[in-house]
């Protein structure tokens, strides 16, 4: 999803490493930690008013034709470790500043939230800007 908003809202998708460099950063770590406290706090949704599918599950397809390819291992769920490095350093903050197991689906929620997107992008941007070397 971030790299879907990233490309949308700039016209270039974003490597995994630039993903993974703004996950890390404090300010996503601190953000996304209190999203995932409001989720904490919010009652369960009631799972018959979503109709008959499935909530955990989104309708996705797979386009691996376009775009780089860097990318095209990402489209289909294969992510860098630099990636994993990056969710598990968010788990671990939440989990020190909360006081309690964080659930994957609220990592994974806070992640889509649209404030929490437009920062990811919004950092993305910067470091673009202010690089030495251009991204490919």
């Amino acid at each position: 999803m971030v790299m879907a908003y990233v490309r949308h809202a700039t016209g270039t998708e974003p490597s995994q490493d630039e993903i993974a460099a703004v996950l890390k950063s404090y300010f996503t770590l601190d953000e996304v930690t209190n999203q995932i406290s409001y989720l904490q706090r919010r009652p369960l949704e009631d799972a018959s008013a979503g109709g008959d599918a499935d909530p955990g599950r989104l309708p996705l397809r797979i386009n691996l034709m376009s775009g780089p390819p860097k990318n095209s291992l990402a489209r289909a769920g294969l992510f860098s470790r630099t990636i994993a490095e990056s969710i598990a350093r968010i788990r671990k903050h939440a989990e020190t500043v909360l006081g309690a197991a964080t659930r994957d689906d609220h990592i994974a929620r806070s992640l889509m939230s649209s404030f929490i997107l437009s920062e990811l992008k919004n950092q993305i941007v910067h470091a673009r800007k202010h690089s030495r070397h251009p991204l490919d």
